[in-house]
């Protein structure tokens, strides 16, 4: 059983929790944080969810366990059990929080030419990775093969890179 703390919508801890899967309290929310990983060839990384997840295309992202107060060592987590990527915090960078009705998404980016082929892929979450073009994620995208959530938070971290340019 995954318990999940609850936060206000200040994303101010409440003290309170919930088991992962169960209906979020009226006013309360959960945090998720989701990652885009960019190389210098302007590619994401990009997995496929495992068939027994749902079988779509997406990001790595998940679920703040209870009592994880650095949303950045989540992602980490995140990053190292899904697909086996080690990096450091400071390589991190917070893109936006997202809000939505019952959760909260911490969006991280990280650049990274890492080959796809030495990631170590937690099978039961993630069947495969791939570098894919902003072309290649919107197609998927248009044939409902990506998850919508998390093409949004692509337009968010491309609109980022655009202000750093």
């Amino acid at each position: 059983m995954e318990m999940l703390d609850l936060y206000d919508k200040d994303l101010k801890p409440t003290g309170l929790t919930v088991e992962r899967g169960q209906p979020i309290p009226v006013g309360l929310m959960i945090p998720i944080v989701a990652v885009f990983v960019h190389n210098s060839q302007g590619q994401y990384l990009i997995q496929k969810v495992a068939p027994s997840k749902g079988n779509y295309y997406s990001t790595t992202a998940g679920h703040v366990k209870s009592g994880e107060r650095d949303f950045a060592l989540s992602m980490l987590r995140e990053l190292k059990e899904e697909i086996g990527l080690s990096v450091t915090k400071s390589e991190l960078k917070l893109v936006k929080i997202r809000r939505y009705e019952h959760k909260f998404t911490l969006l991280y980016m990280l650049k990274s030419n890492v080959p796809a082929s030495l990631l170590r892929l937690q099978k039961e979450e993630v069947e495969s990775v791939s570098w894919m073009s902003h072309d290649d994620i919107e197609a998927l995208c248009k044939q409902g093969l990506f998850n919508r959530y998390h093409y949004q938070l692509l337009l968010d971290c491309e609109e980022r890179l655009q202000n750093l340019r």
